[in-house]
């Protein structure tokens, strides 16, 4: 796996990155620089520093430091040294000169255009969608990454940065009758409180709350981004497992495949599958097969199947949504 790629959780740090990187501090001649300085992102430790160089652009070197002060900090002002490599400041305590990396104080921002493709991949939004994207839309906070599919039908889909300081300049530009009358802005920050209501039938949902947990990569559940459109302005959602069972309709849909639901057919294929899924929910990723036989036959001695294989013979794609472990369980196919 390339170095840069992305786990969920460092795709989950980048996110907080991004909004960060809406954030200014100054450098030696009073110039903004909109980034995160290297003190804050040295305690990001999902981030490897071979997927910050690739992810981020040193845009400058911040003219202060917070330096330790005691049991505070305090911020100080550095200057350059005859060292490229480092800078000094005074100590708040001893008034001595003490010297501290240029990566300490260098000021990076996530590069706009890859994150935002980031997301569109995620999203599965065709290239051709995507002309716009690296021309914000409002000042540096809100961003048009194309259309996606939704239940079949195509979405405008926005990417906001600080929302709830920039939210009356977006939803103004929102309100545009030239736009969509429906579209979903992702926020890079947290949810907006319930209270607010998006202009028209835009909705509002943070990055973080629709990406699937229980994922070691990131995707993103396409399948609450719908129940989310669809839903009245303000309906909160818990965050919903990769996985979901209906049991009226014997339907099981796995977010990764949420454009291929399963429509169950057959009394035991759907006790195996919803005793899957209890066992899901109770957090047992993987269920040993005698168990599942167990749960759909019971006692019974004749008549039933001895392996998984038989129980689903005549269904050509059950693999497809559940698999074996190699060590005789079964779970679902989140991938």
């Amino acid at each position: 796996m390339p170095q840069t790629k992305l786990s969920a959780r460092s795709l989950r740090d980048l996110i907080d990155l991004f909004e960060q990187s809406g954030q200014s501090t100054v450098d030696a001649e009073g110039q903004r620089l909109y980034g995160v300085p290297g003190w804050a992102l040295s305690g990001i430790s999902t981030l490897s520093a071979t997927q910050i160089e690739a992810w981020t652009d040193c845009v400058g070197y911040s003219a202060f430091f917070p330096a330790p002060c005691g049991d505070d900090r305090v911020a100080v002002e550095i200057k350059e040294d005859d060292d490229p490599d480092r800078y000094s400041y005074r100590c708040p305590e001893t008034f001595r000169k003490k010297y501290i990396s240029s990566a300490t104080v260098a000021v990076r921002s996530v590069r706009i255009a890859k994150f935002l493709n980031c997301v569109a991949d995620l999203l599965k939004i065709p290239q051709a969608s995507r002309r716009g994207i690296e021309s914000a839309a409002v000042g540096h906070v809100l961003w048009n990454i194309g259309r996606m599919r939704v239940a079949g039908l195509p979405v405008d889909v926005w990417v906001a940065r600080n929302l709830s300081s920039s939210m009356d300049d977006v939803f103004q530009h929102l309100r545009n009758v030239a736009l969509p009358d429906q579209g979903v802005i992702l926020s890079t920050g947290g949810s907006l409180p319930t209270i607010i209501q998006p202009p028209r039938q835009y909705r509002v949902v943070a990055i973080k709350d629709v990406l699937i947990q229980q994922m070691s990569s990131p995707h993103i559940d396409v399948d609450l981004i719908h129940r989310i459109l669809v839903a009245r302005s303000g309906t909160k959602f818990e965050p919903s497992l990769p996985v979901r069972f209906d049991p009226y309709s014997n339907t099981l849909v796995i977010a990764t495949k949420s454009s291929k639901p399963w429509p169950i057919k057959g009394r035991k294929q759907i006790e195996a599958v919803r005793y899957l899924f209890e066992q899901f929910k109770n957090s047992r990723r993987w269920v040993p097969a005698g168990e599942i036989l167990v749960a759909v036959y019971g006692t019974k001695e004749f008549g039933r199947s001895r392996r998984m294989q038989n129980l689903f013979s005549g269904n050509t794609f059950w693999e497809d949504y559940i698999v074996n472990n190699d060590d005789g369980e079964y779970g679902f196919n989140l991938e």
